[in-house]
């Protein structure tokens, strides 16, 4: 399968799980899919992941599922049943909930042993966060070269737009320049479907029937 069909059916699993789950935060997942993919496709056994992003965590089971992590016999389960606590999901081995301590706890899973690399993936809403700064300043003391921050930037978060809320510019500058590996990816709440792109009601709403194929439909 392509990287851009993979994209694609990771999409459609975020739907259909939500939707099966009667779960919300649908826009968060898609916004942050396409970098789940490419992220998964060079990550390696060794490494480390922790997906921060709470909001968004469709995407993450998307993926586990997609790459094995879940039996055959209860993939399907999961999926309906998210989110689970780490302990009961292969795969995961760091639960997250309110928002801004995914980068803490890379850190410290960094200095820890400085041989593996260590990912995390963040929302653009958790650099609002000051337990998100405190981390970066430690992770420059202690020279962490094998952490890797990824930035899910849709401009979007529960209330409104973020920079209306409280703006990142300057924000974003001071985390590329002081953590050595930070990528920041510029995308769109609910990429792909046309009425969840830039809305940002799409945080808490939920799919009906009609909507699910809809959206299915575009993907």
């Amino acid at each position: 399968m392509s990287n851009l069909n993979k994209k694609r059916q990771i999409k459609r699993d975020i739907l259909n799980a939500s939707f099966e789950a009667g779960a919300c935060h649908i826009g968060s997942a898609l916004s942050c899919s396409d970098i789940l993919v490419d992220l998964f496709n060079i990550l390696k056994k060794e490494d480390v992941f922790l997906f921060s992003k709470a909001s968004g965590v469709a995407a993450y089971y998307a993926i586990l599922a997609d790459k094995g992590h879940f039996p055959k016999e209860k993939t399907a389960e999961y999926l309906k049943k998210y989110p689970l606590v780490s302990k009961e999901v292969p795969g995961v081995i760091w639960s997250g909930g309110s928002c801004g301590h995914g980068l803490p706890v890379a850190c410290g899973l960094a200095l820890a042993d400085r041989m593996r690399k260590v990912y995390v993936l963040l929302s653009d809403g958790e650099c609002q966060e000051g337990a998100t700064y405190e981390a970066a300043l430690f992770a420059r003391q202690h020279k962490l070269k094998n952490l890797y921050v990824l930035i899910d930037n849709n401009g979007l978060q529960a209330c409104g737009a973020t920079k209306d809320i409280l703006d990142l510019e300057t924000a974003f500058e001071f985390l590329k320049k002081t953590l050595p590996n930070c990528k920041i990816f510029e995308t769109i709440k609910g990429a792909g479907v046309d009425f969840m792109e830039g809305d940002f009601t799409w945080h808490y709403r939920n799919l009906t029937p009609a909507l699910l194929a809809r959206a299915l439909k575009q993907i």
